[in-house]
């Protein structure tokens, strides 16, 4: 009798220990597990600008007075209005230069940068920011060189884009005629 009840101790140990061994095996499985997600994705079209018949900025004949020497601001806004320079006078009137929006005109909020400043007789005259104003835009808009700004197209057809400018002068600036240089205007659609 003793040697049955042996017996089936090792039974019992033999299967609790397979039971619990089971217990750990993990399922294994055919088929392939997979996670998804939904990726949002978004593009902004905006409207073509384009420009066309460009005028120059012109700040007319400027002449010192009482002796000199110039200094200050000379500013001609889009409007065509003018504040002189300390000791000048204008004696040849200019004219604000100006663009056509030939495309993209009902583009409501658009961003104006600007190109480098324009720099005459070793920096004593600098052409440092542009004023755009006329019927195409809503609101005058002052940007200074290097810069950038936001301004506003009127739409409804208006195409006309006038523009100011300010020349600032230090040292002594040299009597003579200046020109040739420009500053780059890109206009940009904002969605």
């Amino acid at each position: 009798m003793d040697i049955k009840k042996l017996d089936m101790k090792k039974s019992l140990i033999a299967g609790t220990g397979l039971a619990v061994m089971s217990g750990f095996v993990p399922q294994i499985s055919s088929e392939a597990v997979a996670g998804t997600a939904n990726v949002a994705v978004s593009v902004d079209i905006v409207t073509a600008i384009t420009l066309a018949n460009t005028t120059a900025l012109d700040f007319g004949r400027i002449a010192i007075t009482s002796g000199g020497p110039i200094s200050g601001a000379h500013v001609r806004n889009a409007d065509n209005t003018v504040t002189n320079a300390v000791n000048t006078s204008v004696v040849v009137a200019g004219s604000p230069g100006s663009f056509d929006i030939t495309g993209g005109g009902n583009a409501a909020n658009v961003t104006v940068s600007l190109g480098a400043a324009v720099a005459y007789n070793a920096g004593n005259i600098t052409i440092d920011r542009l004023t755009f104003g006329g019927p195409a835009i809503v609101a005058d808009t002052t940007v200074a060189a290097g810069g950038s700004g936001t301004m506003s197209f009127a739409g409804g057809g208006a195409t006309d884009v006038q523009v100011g400018g300010r020349i600032t002068f230090s040292g002594t600036p040299a009597v003579g005629s200046y020109n040739g240089s420009s500053i780059l205007v890109t206009i940009t659609d904002i969605p």
